[in-house]
Formats: structure tokens, sequence, C-alpha cells
């Protein structure tokens, strides 16, 4: 009698170990920045609160997704994002003053945005339900079939006619060069783009700002090779951090934690439950 071949069996990458499946710039991004917050959200399942600033900036997209997808008069626009801003923030602190701050702030980004937006043209529709384009890469870690992870992104705004895509940003400081953060993010939408249609294309990011001299400001993503090398070797190190322990709480506990980061303003209950 013959043995049974036994199967081969391959070892799971870190990323498997805690059930990740995927990931985004977005994501990478936090792990950089403050790794602790990204952990107790992603290992330890801590909701984090939405402040004011991530509600203005949704409420500013809207409106202008609805003008340049649509076509209609900036003053419409305007009103979705008031209505948005108002209906978003219902349950936030400070609401009446904060509402107050914040119009004349949105109404002037929602204009200086489809200023700048409406002569480009109509950008590609998102497929029906959707309201950006879904791009994806696999981001290799290590060699092998078990060493990439799928990577899955959005566009704000594609426009194939003019090979472009187009990122709105709601910051209120304008940038003198890209940030980090902001360079990976461009450099990798345009390697998923390029993936998915065989050209290059430009990236070029909209800043609108709320100052009344040059009220936005564009950047375009050239040279993306420092970017995309930074945003791999985050996801390596990422994955090897998680490799150490297929225990969350281990991964958690040997994070530093940084309570003075803004990720954790508002969530003092979280910090406590995971740090003490």
């Amino acid at each position: 009698m013959t043995d049974k071949p036994t199967e081969k069996k391959t070892a799971k990458n870190g990323f498997q170990l805690h059930g990740l499946s995927r990931v985004s710039v977005s994501n990478v991004n936090k792990f950089r920045e403050a790794p602790d917050a990204w952990a107790c959200h992603y290992l330890g399942g801590a909701k984090f609160s939405v402040g004011w600033a991530a509600i203005q900036g949704f409420a500013v997209e809207a409106g202008v997704e609805y003008g340049v997808f649509n076509g209609v008069e900036t003053k419409e626009c305007v009103e979705r994002t008031i209505d948005q801003l108002k209906t978003r923030g219902t349950l936030l602190k400070n609401y009446p003053e904060e509402i107050e701050k914040r119009l004349p702030i949105v109404t002037r980004m929602v204009e200086n945005a489809l200023e700048q937006l409406m002569p480009l043209g109509r950008p590609e529709q998102p497929a029906a339900g959707d309201r950006q384009h879904s791009v994806g890469i696999d981001i290799r870690f290590a060699d092998g079939d078990n060493g990439k992870i799928p990577l899955i992104g959005y566009l704000d705004f594609w426009y194939p006619q003019h090979n472009l895509v187009v990122d709105l940003k709601t910051t209120s400081k304008a940038p003198s060069k890209w940030s980090l953060s902001h360079g990976i993010q461009a450099a990798v939408y345009q390697r998923a783009v390029q993936s998915m249609t065989g050209e290059k294309p430009s990236v070029k990011f909209l800043y609108c700002l709320t100052r009344q001299k040059d009220p936005w400001l564009w950047l375009e993503m050239e040279d993306p090779d420092y970017y995309l090398a930074s945003f791999k070797r985050t996801v390596k190190q990422m994955e090897a951090l998680l490799r150490l322990s297929s225990d969350s709480r281990d991964i958690i506990q040997a994070l530093p934690h940084n309570p003075d980061s803004f990720y954790w303003f508002g969530d003092e209950e979280i910090s406590a439950q995971f740090y003490g």
C-alpha cells in the first residue's frame, strides 16, 4: 500500500491571517500616518466618528458631481451641497455654529470647482448606481502566487476623451507641491487606469480653496515612480507586521499609541478601550 501524496500547503501571508482581502490607497496611507488608528479600525473593528471636515468634503463633492455629470446650473449644485451638509451634520456637535460657518465655504468651493471643470465637458458616467468609477490593480509585496493583494480605487472624474483623470480636493490650504499621500493616490490611479486602457493618462488634482486670490490650484502627476515605490514599501511593511501574529490584539498592543493625532479627535472612548 502506498501513502497518499500530501498536499502542499502554502503559508498564509499577513493579510490572509487577518482576513484582509484587499487594500486601498487611503487604507495604506492611514497605516503609514497613524498605525494605531489603522489597527484599531481594520483589525479591532473600531468605528471612528465622522467629523465636520469630512462631511463638508462629501457635501462639496456631491454638489460638484451633480453639476459635471448632469450639466446643471451652479445654483442648483450649491443648493444640493447645502442640503447634504445640513442633513449629514444633524447629529454632530455645534450644529448651528458649524452650519453658519461652513455655508459660505462650501458655496465658494462648489462655484470654484465648477468654473474649472465645466469647460472640460462631461466626464464618463459611472455604472448605474455608482458614484465613481472603480479601478483595480494587484500590489506585489513578495515573490510567488501568494505575494500580492488586490487594490481597489475610485476615480472622481474620468475624461476618456482627454485621457485625463481629475480628483477633487476640498482642503482649505493650498499645497506647494504633492504631499506624499496625495502623490501616492495620483500615481496609483494613473497606473490603474493605464492597466485598464493601455494608455498612460494625465492625472490632475483640483484643490478648491477659499482664498480670494487664486481660489483653486491644479497639480499634475508627472513622475510617479517615487510615489509608487513608497506605496509598495508601505504595503510590504504592513504585511510583515500582520504576519507577526494571527491575534489582532497582539498587533494593536505592539503599536505606539498617539492620542494627539487628529485621527483620535472625538474618539477618546475608542482610545480608552484599546489602550486604557
